[in-house]
């Protein structure tokens, strides 16, 4: 790294030019900031030839050059002080050729704003984005509007150009050369040149109060740099448009952060890619294939068609892919997205027939579906799913089942018996609704019956209120009945669909029953024989389901698998030891971190929530899943804000939480709904300000979320 003083003549009269990465914000000071650079140049137009003004850094990173080419830099920090010093000379230059100084007009333009023997781009000594480079060709060349703007770049000339008129136009050449004087010897910046280092890292720390970089701004500039100036305008639209608007909002449809993709496509030939550094990576798969700018973004496109297929299944143009793809999307495992694209491209280029891509699919949703009810831990799925693709040898289906069993794929009896006391409703959310569905589907209607329109209702209900309902079902449950109460409500067992959800309220058993045989949903029709609702029943109806789902999502028998022992660091905390408060055990004592949503304050149509998980590290895992949740756009963003101290959420927490005095990684939490990790490794009263600080830093309400060490 060098670091120079340097003026504004020695950065502009030179034989340099500055690009302005497409990773960086367009052209965005306004009049304050206009205004504030006049204040400073009147400053030293009005006080001695000795004062100067020190106007901040200027960093930036070299690109290799030819020694027939203009040696060019990208900036990193300081675009929007030099673009605009550009314009403020160009308009000086224009208000002195008005007031008839031709030789000083041709100085400013010659030496400080144009490379006088270059063409197109390459003649002005500061290129902006592609968005701002027609209005500053515009400035720079002249031809402007003669209109006052209001913004932007054209703004900022017209600004300035009524900035200078009157100092030039009272006090003549000699006024306007001190304005010159001051612009360009009296101003000054560091000038910081930072040569073989990750810029994405670079920006990010100088600008860790503005929004964060992604790294996919990064790939997106430097495919751009591949691309010689004056063609970028027509690659831009030819090519790079219509693959980045692929993720944009439509419709119905969130946008898809970008960022991810680069790293699953990056991992899809199972090399794995670690969290930030997706632009290195990227830049090294590219040089080494020796892909040009459209041969890059052509398979770009290519890959981003399946990327978004398992977003928004419903697109898929395949109608036998749609349904099994809309289960992965309900799993919300994007860990395993690398795999997916390899067998998604397999199929495309038709080595993998339509059978066998289903059977693939149908195995990593059983893997995947099994280990979560059964508690095994999800922290190597990062590195297992693009690890998968070396597994792949001649017959892909067989071959990573093999792979599979060796990472542990619960077998039918341990699945089924785990599944009928898993509280899966408050658990795993996606995934209930995920197996209800199926197994309606698998059921099949009576009458048509649109799935959309359906809730989950608890047969049990979830208040057992102190009516004539509520003496009912407390004298089914028996004398424990709070114990078996919460034990059982929101096991699979437990609940159905309904489409009328209100009608059947927290009413009787017999009242339910009732209104359950007028459904259509075939799930209904399991109740009608059953004089009572309570433990024995939730039970037998929960095993009889799991059998139905292990012979959905199978798993080949006869393979050994030795359940690991769930304990209160999992994922899912205490889940397994409710059931044993019908043994006589007190059921497990909360945390000591409360946290409430006040989802009203937050524009959300539903009661205010209170979390209080077993430990305050799971009550702040799940608060941070809600609010992806809600918003999932702030799923990739949480990976580049510090959400728990300096840390933000990780996909692989055994080396960005590595302690280094221990070899070991600090305390994590995996954020439900997820496979990114919290750190942990805090006291309960930092993890309230933690909440607090990040709540401020998304821009929330501060009264919308409380969070309390009790």
């Amino acid at each position: 790294m060098e670091a120079h003083v340097k003026t504004v003549r020695e950065i502009l009269h030179s034989g340099d030019q500055f690009l302005v990465p497409f990773f960086q914000r367009q052209y965005s000071w306004t009049k304050k900031e206009w205004m504030n650079l006049y204040t400073d140049v009147l400053a030293l137009f009005e006080g001695g030839d000795e004062t100067k003004h020190f106007m901040g850094p200027l960093v930036c990173t070299p690109f290799n050059h030819l020694l027939a080419e203009t040696p060019r830099y990208q900036l990193i920090d300081g675009q929007q002080r030099l673009t605009t010093l550009t314009i403020a000379l160009a308009a000086l230059r224009d208000v002195s050729r008005i007031n008839g100084l031709a030789d000083l007009a041709d100085e400013i333009h010659e030496d400080y704003l144009v490379h006088k023997r270059r063409q197109d781009l390459e003649r002005f000594k500061v290129v902006p984005r592609l968005e701002d480079r027609e209005n500053y060709a515009k400035v720079l060349d002249g031809t402007a509007p003669g209109v006052v703007a209001g913004s932007g770049i054209v703004g900022c000339h017209s600004f300035f150009k009524r900035a200078w008129r009157s100092p030039v136009s009272d006090g003549g050449e000699t006024s306007a050369r001190r304005i010159f004087a001051a612009l360009t010897n009296r101003l000054s910046l560091v000038a910081i040149t930072i040569d073989g280092e990750n810029p994405y890292e670079i920006f990010e720390s100088l600008n860790g109060k503005g929004l964060p970089l992604e790294e996919a701004d990064l790939i997106r500039n430097y495919l751009f740099m591949q691309v010689p100036q004056t063609q970028q305008a027509s690659f831009h639209q030819a090519h790079w448009q219509r693959f980045e608007s692929q993720f944009e909002e439509v419709d119905q449809y969130d946008k898809v952060p970008p960022t991810p993709f680069y790293r699953n496509y990056l991992m899809r030939n199972g090399r794995y890619c670690p969290n930030r550094t997706a632009f290195i990576e990227f830049k090294k798969q590219n040089t080494d294939r020796g892909l040009n700018a459209v041969e890059q973004v052509n398979e770009l496109e290519r890959f981003a068609k399946f990327e978004l297929w398992l977003h928004r299944p419903e697109l898929c143009e395949r109608p036998y892919l749609r349904r099994r793809l809309a289960e992965l999307r309900q799993l919300d495992v994007s860990t395993s997205h690398p795999l997916l694209l390899n067998l998604l491209d397999r199929h495309d280029k038709a080595q993998l027939d339509r059978d066998a891509l289903d059977e693939c699919l149908r195995d990593l949703i059983s893997f995947i579906v099994r280990r979560s009810i059964c508690g095994e831990s999800t922290r190597g799925y990062g590195r297992w799913f693009p690890e998968a693709v070396h597994a792949i040898v001649t017959h892909p289906a067989s071959d990573l089942r093999r792979y599979w069993l060796d990472k542990g794929w619960p077998d039918d009896a341990t699945f089924i018996a785990r599944l009928v006391e898993f509280p899966i409703y408050v658990r795993e959310p996606k995934k209930c609704r995920m197996m209800l569905e199926i197994l309606e589907r698998m059921e099949g209607h009576r009458e048509e019956v649109n799935l959309n329109v359906l809730t989950i209702e608890h047969v049990l209900p979830q208040m057992v209120e102190n009516d004539d309902e509520g003496r009912t079902w407390k004298a089914a449950l028996g004398p424990n009945w709070r114990q078996v109460h919460e034990a059982w409500l929101h096991t699979l067992g437990n609940l159905t669909l309904t489409g009328y959800n209100a009608s059947l309220s927290n009413n009787s058993f017999a009242s339910k029953k009732a209104l359950f045989a007028e459904s259509n949903v075939s799930l209904n029709v399991h109740f009608a024989a059953l004089p009572d609702w309570d433990v024995a029943a939730i039970r037998q109806r929960g095993q009889n389901l799991g059998r139905r789902l292990a012979n959905i999502w199978t798993r080949p028998a006869g393979e050994a698998y030795t359940p690991r022992q769930p304990n209160q660091e999992d994922a899912f905390g205490d889940a397994f030891e409710q059931p044993d408060a019908l043994q006589g055990r007190a059921p497990h004592t909360h945390g000591n971190l409360r946290v409430i949503i006040r989802w009203s304050l937050l524009g959300v149509n539903k009661s205010d929530e209170s979390i209080q998980e077993a430990t305050a590290a799971a009550t702040h895992a799940v608060f941070i899943g809600r609010l992806i949740e809600w918003k999932p756009e702030l799923l990739n963003r949480l990976q580049n804000t510090p959400v728990a101290r300096t840390y933000s959420l990780s996909a692989s927490p055994d080396t960005d939480f590595l302690n280094p005095n221990t070899g070991r990684p600090f305390g994590n939490k995996l954020v439900p709904g997820t496979s990114l990790y919290l750190f942990t490794n805090t006291s309960t009263g930092a993890k309230c300000q933690d909440i607090e600080s990040l709540i401020r830093r998304i821009g929330l309400p501060g009264d919308s979320v409380v969070a309390t060490q009790l």
